[in-house]
């Protein structure tokens, strides 16, 4: 899974005034979607330090596709985006996660991605996460959601050739490889989960069917 499919900086879509929250208000970062484990709700610019955190964590940024978020424009910028497509396309968004005890964990993300309306699903985590099963609990999560609840046909999923663990965790999900590309101007693997193919997390190890002929 994609880390995190935001765009490159100087790529990312211009902002009007009626972006903004009025009268100098921070946006709302209403809940979104509870797991077991975890809260996901919306970015804010009271996020900012926390966007910030996780963009200057060197093992998470040194297999992203895309640039870091290295600095505070970067990450208000972000969150202007993000809302953005809350309000443009509801059930869409990246979204701001805490753990059981209110703690930043990272974010999950559900954003349009390309010219032929493909949704990609993706995920960063700060490493202090890592390993304790949050990315595939919110990865089912996200995908029940976007099936079941917006009723999506697809969703894609891109990842760097050397990120080992986003393959096994995209397999579980039920994703299949779809070949190789270039995201953002780097190398990918991609991988697509269609709606009728969605079944809940499969047992590690265990690719979907017909995979070794695609």
């Amino acid at each position: 899974m994609d880390r995190h499919p935001t765009h490159r900086g100087h790529d990312r879509p211009a902002f009007s005034k009626a972006d903004l929250p009025a009268d100098g208000r921070d946006y709302p970062a209403a809940d979104f979607l509870q797991t077991r484990r975890m809260q996901l709700a919306g970015f804010g610019f009271r996020h900012t330090l926390d966007l910030l955190q996780l963009g200057r964590e060197e093992r998470v940024t040194r297999l992203l596709l895309d640039d870091p978020i290295r600095h505070v424009d970067d990450a208000m910028g972000l969150v202007v985006w993000a809302n953005k497509l809350y309000r443009e396309r509801p059930g869409l968004g990246l979204w701001h996660t805490r753990d059981r005890r209110g703690r930043f964990i990272g974010m999950f993300s559900l954003t349009p991605s390309g010219d032929a309306g493909d949704v990609a699903i993706g995920v960063r985590l700060l490493p202090g996460a890592w390993g304790r099963g949050y990315a595939i609990e919110g990865g089912a999560a996200l995908c029940t959601h976007a099936f079941d609840t917006l009723e999506l046909p697809r969703l894609i999923a891109q990842c760097a050739p050397d990120n080992r663990s986003v393959p096994p965790l995209l397999y579980r999900l039920g994703f299949r490889d779809a070949g190789t590309g270039e995201q953002f101007g780097n190398p990918a693997l991609r991988f697509r989960l269609q709606r009728g193919d969605w079944s809940g997390l499969r047992p590690r190890g265990r690719r979907g069917r017909d995979d070794a002929s695609r």
